[in-house]
């Protein structure tokens, strides 16, 4: 039995070694097929690459001259940003301001007694308001700290509460508004108020209302008088004007002007003999009287003005707002006024009469401010560590008033953050962001320069391309090493590499007509000057100076601007520029359905081409191996039988010998 062969067993001629031998023959073409594919894919990855690094160079050309480009940007300096910052948008003009930082704005905060850690706050509905803005809730009753954590999560932005440990044992409740602004006071209702006078936070105050008599300087005709403004109250003639002095009044909310005015009728005689608003002595009126009796035959009589419009507020800043008309009566009848509403925030100065009336006096009299709920309500806080009130800054000298220490609305794109009070002036400039411009060139610069060296790379097989580009790592030098001269033989490759040299190379014309190099604003091809002849120079790769660029950018900002593009038909496009010129030849090869996706796509179809190829084959070799297996086996097994039928011829001539 040791001669039995069994085809696919055991096989006494190593068939299996010659099948594989004649199948790797068979591969040959497949396995051609298979480096052609890696190759493929490879070159896909290479066209991927160069792709993006194309993309990098359009964004970036596309940043210096569109909208959003960096000229535009603009930088707001403090010399002082501990006492008052800014930030300046691209609306913003340059331009330079002086301020003082009178007072910042600030919110409410007050602070209770010290209180034991099992102080119980009792059940009931305790509400807060700060401005306009309202807070209410129901507590069931619990400790300091359940307290808190509800203030907490019903207060929203508008309050908040804590507690400090002062000393053991012992809290204290800290209650605070989060809203800034003298309008913006933090007061309490419901049983919040008996909460805050309990805890030592407010006492209460005398719920009678605030009344100020006002007792006024008044000019008439240039004689000034001092008189309180009762009985009778003051008179103010026809054609003639009164000031009563409020002594620099901040209206709330709340607080009210009330004076009771009358109107008496003068004589027919009455305009002449106060003309012009003076009053004349007694021996003055008869030396002019002759002169008036003469001229009054020869000149027309005056029109008779009736105007009961008589009052009005003169503000801070210089400026007055006219009051509603008075009543014609000669009795006093009382006139109220909002004063928040009118004076706009700004403090009021005086209260005017302006009677322009040829027959008319106005009188005025028990002139008032009126403050029916006082700052606080009815309580009035023991422990304020900040109270409430507005940022009172000077720009260039005019006093400005706002609630909140960030403003935004005094100068278009500049917006002003007061941190500190300073009496020292605190300068803004706004200028454009030369550094932002700088970063935007420097990243053209450098993204053109990685392209560059990409495509020298792909489309030149001398190594030298590689080890003059001294700023690569190891890993760097040896990824380009596997892409050295992949397209050497690609004109189109070389044809858009000359192209981008001649775009960074050229001349552009500014507004005036004047042709400008990017070279002659630091950045170049060949930054050293007579050192003599490098290889490198004449890649295209360009070199920045720092130092020209940094001069250029402070005095001749917008001719760069106008060289990386510029409007040259009037139609508010930029149609023109170093950067206009290099993101239309970039463009076809990135956009959709351009160069580089035209390639890839050209790859993608044969390597699926190849792929279903390869399939094939498989099949072929599948089908081809199994023939030569059963071919080789059937041969092996004839071999076996012949051998058995020559073993048994042996044998049967041994026996027919013994058997003679």
């Amino acid at each position: 039995m040791a001669d039995i062969s069994i085809p696919g067993i055991k096989s006494r001629f190593d068939t299996d070694k010659i099948v594989e031998g004649l199948m790797q023959v068979e591969r040959l073409p497949k396995e051609r097929i298979e480096r052609t594919n890696e190759t493929l894919a490879a070159q896909k990855a290479n066209w991927q690459n160069l792709g993006r690094r194309i993309t990098q160079i359009r964004d970036d050309s596309r940043l210096l001259y569109s909208y959003q480009n960096p000229f535009n940007e603009k930088f707001a300096a403090s010399n002082d940003e501990a006492v008052l910052s800014a930030s300046a948008s691209r609306e913003a003009e340059a331009q330079h301001h002086e301020f003082v930082v009178k007072q910042t704005a600030s919110a409410d905060r007050f602070l209770s007694k010290p209180l034991s850690n099992d102080f119980h706050v009792p059940a009931g509905n305790y509400g807060f308001s700060t401005g306009s803005h309202d807070i209410s809730f129901k507590f069931q009753g619990g400790n300091l700290q359940e307290f808190v954590n509800m203030v907490n999560r019903r207060g929203n932005d508008g309050v908040r509460a804590g507690l400090v440990a002062v000393q053991k044992g012992q809290k204290t409740l800290v209650m605070e508004s989060l809203v800034t602004g003298e309008e913006n006071r933090l007061s309490f209702s419901g049983d919040m108020i008996k909460l805050a006078v309990q805890t030592g936070i407010a006492e209460q105050s005398a719920a009678e209302p605030k009344i100020t008599n006002i007792k006024a300087l008044s000019s008439r005709g240039g004689d000034s008088i001092n008189e309180a403004i009762s009985g009778d109250g003051m008179q103010t003639p026809p054609m003639s004007d009164s000031r009563i002095s409020l002594g620099d009044v901040k209206p709330s909310r709340t607080l009210i002007l009330r004076f009771e005015t009358s109107v008496s009728s003068a004589a027919d005689g009455g305009l002449s003999a106060q003309k012009d608003g003076a009053a004349l002595p007694a021996d003055a009126a008869a030396e002019t009287a002759g002169e008036e009796a003469a001229a009054a035959e020869t000149a027309p009589p005056d029109a008779r003005v009736d105007n009961l419009s008589v009052l009005s507020l003169e503000l801070s800043d210089g400026t007055s707002v006219s009051l509603p008309p008075i009543k014609d009566s000669s009795g006093f009848s009382q006139n109220q006024y909002q004063l928040f509403q009118l004076a706009g925030g700004k403090e009021i100065v005086s209260l005017n009469i302006n009677n322009n009336n040829t027959h008319r006096s106005v009188s005025i009299r028990n002139v008032q401010l009126f403050d029916p709920a006082p700052e606080g309500g009815d309580i009035k806080p023991l422990h304020p560590v900040s109270t409430a009130q507005d940022a009172v800054i000077l720009m260039d000298g005019i006093e400005i008033q706002r609630p909140s220490n960030t403003i935004d609305d005094l100068i278009p794109g500049l917006t002003i953050t007061a941190r500190a009070a300073n009496d020292a002036p605190v300068n803004i400039d706004v200028e454009t962001d030369t550094e932002g411009i700088k970063d935007a060139v420097i990243t053209l610069v450098g993204n053109y320069n990685r392209l560059m060296a990409e495509l020298n790379v792909l489309t030149r097989s001398d190594e030298s391309v590689i080890r003059e580009l001294t700023y690569l790592t190891p890993d760097e030098q040896e990824e380009l090493r596997s892409k050295l001269g992949v397209f050497s033989g690609d004109s189109e490759l070389l044809r858009f590499r000359g192209r981008l040299q001649q775009i960074m190379t050229s001349p552009y014309m500014d507004a005036s007509g004047q042709e400008h190099l990017l070279s002659s604003f630091g950045v170049t091809t060949d930054a050293r000057r007579g050192g003599g002849y490098d290889p490198s120079k004449m890649r295209g790769y360009l070199e920045i100076n720092e130092t020209v660029l940094d001069d250029a950018l402070k005095s001749n900002t917008d001719t760069l601007r106008q060289i990386f593009g510029r409007d040259s038909d009037g139609d508010l496009i930029v149609d023109t520029g170093l950067a206009y010129a290099l993101n239309h030849a970039v463009q076809p090869y990135v956009e959709l359905g351009g160069v580089i996706a035209a390639k890839t796509a050209s790859i993608d179809s044969r390597i699926a081409s190849n792929d279903r190829r390869i399939e094939t084959m498989d099949r072929q070799l599948i089908a081809k191996e199994r023939t030569l297996k059963t071919q080789y086996g059937e041969l092996e097994g004839a071999y076996t039988r012949m051998e058995r039928m020559s073993n048994s011829l042996e044998q049967f001539g041994k026996q027919t010998s013994n058997n003679r």
